[in-house]
C-alpha cells in the first residue's frame, strides 16, 4: 500500500485525514509541525506528502523538504491550502498539486492516487477501466482499492489482460499460467475465474467473459 506521510497543524485533524484516506484504500501516518518532519520523511520510505499549508512553520517545512537536497528521490507533495493562502506571497515551488479548504475527501484521495501512479513508470502499471495493476508491486486495484489476489488470481489476471479481446480456451489457460506439467483438470480454470471475478467485478462491471464451448477473455476496456 501507499506510505503517505500526512503533516498538519493539529494531531486531531491528520488523524481524521487518515481515517478518510484509509477508508479510500490509502495507507498514511500521521506528524505534527511540531515534530522534526525532514528527519522523520529521510527515515521512512514515503510515496507522497500530504501538507497542511497554512502558517510561517509550514512554510519553512515545505522549503526543508523540497530545498534541502537530503531527500535524494522527489517526493511528490499535495498541499492543503485555503483561499486566503493564495492571496499571500508564499513560494508554492515543490508543490504538486493542491486540495482547498474545506477539503472533499473524495477529491484529495483522486489527486493523491493521481500522483502515486505518475510517479510508478508507465510499463509497470496495465490499466482497464477501473482497474489498475501495479507490476511492479504486484497490486491490483479497482475503483483505487487493493484487491487481494492470490498468486494464481494474480498470474490469471496478468495472463488475460496483457492480450485482452483474444479469447483462450482453457486448456490454453492451463498451459500458460499453471504450465503443461500441471495435471488438473478444465475445472481448475472454472473456479479460479469465478474467484477472481468475484474480486474484481463487485460491482456488476464486467471485466472477464466467458466465450460459450471456448473459455474466456479480457474484455476490450481502454
Amino acid at each position: 500500500m501507499a506510505k503517505i506521510l500526512i503533516i498538519t497543524q493539529e494531531i486531531e485533524t491528520g488523524k481524521k485525514l487518515q481515517a478518510e484516506l484509509t477508508q479510500k484504500g490509502l495507507d498514511s501516518s500521521v506528524a505534527t509541525v511540531k515534530e522534526k518532519v525532514l528527519d522523520r520523511a529521510l527515515r521512512e520510505s514515503l510515496e507522497l506528502i500530504v501538507l497542511e499549508l497554512n502558517g510561517s512553520l509550514n512554510q519553512t517545512i515545505l522549503r526543508d523538504l523540497t530545498h534541502s537536497g537530503k531527500i535524494k528521490n522527489k517526493v511528490p507533495i499535495v498541499a492543503l491550502v485555503n483561499g486566503e493562502s493564495l492571496a499571500q506571497p508564499v513560494d508554492y515551488l515543490g508543490v504538486d498539486d493542491f486540495v482547498f479548504w474545506p477539503y472533499d475527501s473524495g477529491e484529495l484521495a483522486f489527486r493523491a492516487r493521481r500522483l502515486l501512479e505518475k510517479n510508478l513508470k508507465e510499463d509497470e502499471i496495465i490499466r482497464a477501466g477501473d482497474l489498475m495493476i501495479d507490476m511492479a508491486n504486484c497490486e491490483v486495484r479497482v475503483e483505487g482499492k487493493i484487491v487481494e489476489l492470490t498468486f494464481k488470481e494474480y498470474e490469471l489476471l496478468k495472463f488475460l489482460i496483457k492480450d485482452r479481446g483474444r479469447v483462450f480456451s482453457r486448456e490454453a489457460l492451463l498451459n500458460k499460467v499453471w504450465g503443461y506439467d500441471y495435471f488438473g483438470g478444465d475445472r481448475t480454470v472454472d473456479v479460479h475465474v469465478r474467484r477472481l471475478r468475484s474480486k474484481i467485478e463487485p460491482s456488476g462491471q464486467v471485466f472477464i467473459e466467458t466465450v460459450r464451448n471456448i473459455g474466456y477473455r479480457f474484455k476490450k476496456i481502454k
